[in-house]
């Protein structure tokens, strides 16, 4: 199992210049995300929300990549009575 944490400055994409064209683009948290959904990675557990050394808002996503099926992800045990 892989396992990475992808990190961006805003949550939504924002366009670069008057132009506006989709690869002059500073990608956001959920496309940085999905991007990687398509690749086969999977998100492990929510958003955090802090301040990079600057005082700007950081976002972070941890994702992990199953890489053999001898590596199953990580999933809840159904025994245990969640409230």
């Amino acid at each position: 199992m892989r396992y990475n944490i992808i990190t961006a400055n805003h949550m939504e994409d924002k366009p670069l210049g008057v132009a506006n064209w989709p690869s002059m683009v500073n990608q956001g948290l959920i496309s940085l995300v999905n991007d990687k959904l398509s690749e086969g990675w999977r998100p492990q557990g929510g958003i955090q929300r802090t301040n990079d050394v600057d005082g700007k808002p950081l976002f972070l996503q941890a994702i992990v990549l199953k890489t053999c099926e001898c590596d199953p992800l990580p999933c809840p045990v159904p025994e245990i009575d969640r409230q």
